[in-house]
Formats: structure tokens, sequence, C-alpha cells
């Protein structure tokens, strides 16, 4: 685009010239006898790409389809070496991509792209659900032994604060400060001082069913860690971010608590209403 504008500025401005006064034959240096200065014509040599500008491009390539890798968690899994080879492969390849001549020449046919795919997430998904399974149990069972109690529903708790004496009820709605962790210490979820601590009802279906049966440990004011086993948080399916049967663990902090307040209805009000 920029191409398009310098041209048709330099048409311009040689209508404006041709329109212009004459007289004089000075010219400037490289112009011809109108004025209008020449185009300096560079060599091929002078126009190719640095090497640091095509080392860029090749960086930001591989910026944009690592996000394609990242959506799909396969950072830990990709056979690097591998990947390689089929860009090389497609990029080599003499025949047209889609044609019998182009299959015979990648060593995977495009057409079982698809199922290759969905048959990896597939096993790769009873693989995790497998694996987190197992870990999780190995780490509650290690929990146990560090001071943490368990309820009947397989909850683990270690009490830091137990808050004010009355103790939360479904239907109160609170605010909490939390930090969420895998058992490997990583952190998927916390609040902060920007966002501020999560609000919510106590009861069914505002949060995990772990969260609902910890918060009501304590009062106001109370503090606990909990280990959530994945039958109390989000089970053998996951979510965006979080693997199937994982086991979550939170650090939780009640900063308030606001108990459901119903309304008084007078017997002057209940004869409206009947009306």
């Amino acid at each position: 685009m920029k191409t398009i504008k310098i041209l048709a500025f330099a048409a311009a401005a040689t209508m404006l010239v041709a329109c212009g006064p004459k007289g004089g034959n000075a010219t400037a240096d490289g112009a011809d006898s109108l004025g209008v200065k020449k185009e300096v014509v560079k060599k091929a040599s002078e126009l190719k790409p640095s090497k640091a500008m095509t080392d860029s491009v090749s960086y930001l390539l591989g910026y944009v389809f690592s996000g394609y890798i990242k959506n799909y968690n396969f950072g830990n899994e990709i056979n690097y070496g591998k990947l390689k080879a089929g860009l090389q492969d497609f990029l080599n390849a003499k025949a047209a991509p889609g044609t019998p001549d182009f299959e015979k020449e990648v060593k995977i046919s495009p057409e079982k792209l698809e199922d290759l795919f969905n048959r990896f997430l597939a096993q790769r998904f009873e693989y995790l659900k497998a694996l987190n399974g197992e870990e999780g149990q190995k780490f509650i069972a290690k929990s146990l032994k560090n001071g943490y109690e368990q309820t009947a529903s397989g909850l683990l708790y270690k009490i830091s604060n137990p808050g004010s004496e009355r103790k939360i009820k479904v239907t109160d709605t609170l605010e909490v400060n939390y930090k969420g962790t895998f058992i490997d210490g990583s952190i998927f979820d916390q609040s902060t001082p920007e966002r501020g601590p999560i609000k919510f009802v106590v009861g069914p279906n505002s949060v995990i069913r772990g969260w609902i049966e910890a918060v009501q440990l304590v009062g106001e004011g109370g503090a606990l860690s909990v280990v959530i086993p994945a039958e109390l948080a989000y089970g053998p399916q996951g979510r965006q971010g979080i693997e199937p049967n994982k086991t979550l663990l939170f650090d939780m902090e009640i900063v308030s608590v606001k108990p459901l307040i119903v309304p008084e209805v007078t017997e002057e009000a209940e004869n409206e209403i009947k009306k």
C-alpha cells in the first residue's frame, strides 16, 4: 500500500510541474528536463530482506504456530524433530497438496490427520485421568500423615483459624480470599488485590462441592487449607485448564459472611397478598 501512495504522489508532482510556470533550464540533480526526479533502480542484492528480518519472521511464525500447540497442551509431548521433518517434507514436495502424488511424497497421508489426531487426544485423556487419579491418592495418603483431617466425603482439611463462633451455613453470602494449586505446587487460580476476594452464595451449583463443604468448617475470619479429591472438584471430565481427575489444593480465608435475610411478612401484608 505504501508503494501505491508513493506512485500517486509522484504522479501528482509531475502534473504540478507540467502546469507550473516555465522558465530556466536548471534541473535538480538526477532529474529530467521537467524537474521530475528519476527513480533510482536498486540491485536485487540491495532489496533482499536482511538476515535479521528473516530471523524475526521465522521466530514470529513459530510464535503463531505455538499457540496451536499450547491450546492442546502439546508442549511437553511434541517431538520437535518430527515437527521439523513434517514442515520440510511439505515444503520439499514437488506435487500439489491434495493430489495422490503429493501424498506419496509425505510420510503420513493428510487424510489420516483428523482420525489420528482425535485418537491421540482420546488416548491421552484416558492416560491423564488414570495418572492424576493415582497421584492424587498418593498425595492424600501423604497429607493424612502430615496432620490433615478427613471428612466422610473424603475432603481433607487443616484449620489455622476457626474464625467466629457462628459457623457458615448454606444460603450465606461469602467473600473469600484464596489460592488454588495442584499437588506439584503450581498455581492455577488465586484472588488478587486487583480482583478482590471471590463472592458467592453457599449452596448447590455455586462453587465446587469441596468448597461448599470446606467453608462450613469455619466462621467469619476463619482460615484453612484443604485438599479436594477430584470427585469433590471437577471429576473425571476436568475443565479448561484442569486435567481430568485432578486433586486440588486451596488456602482459604473467609473475609466476610452475610446471612440470608428473609423479609418479615406482617399480617397486613399477608392479607394484601391474598386479595
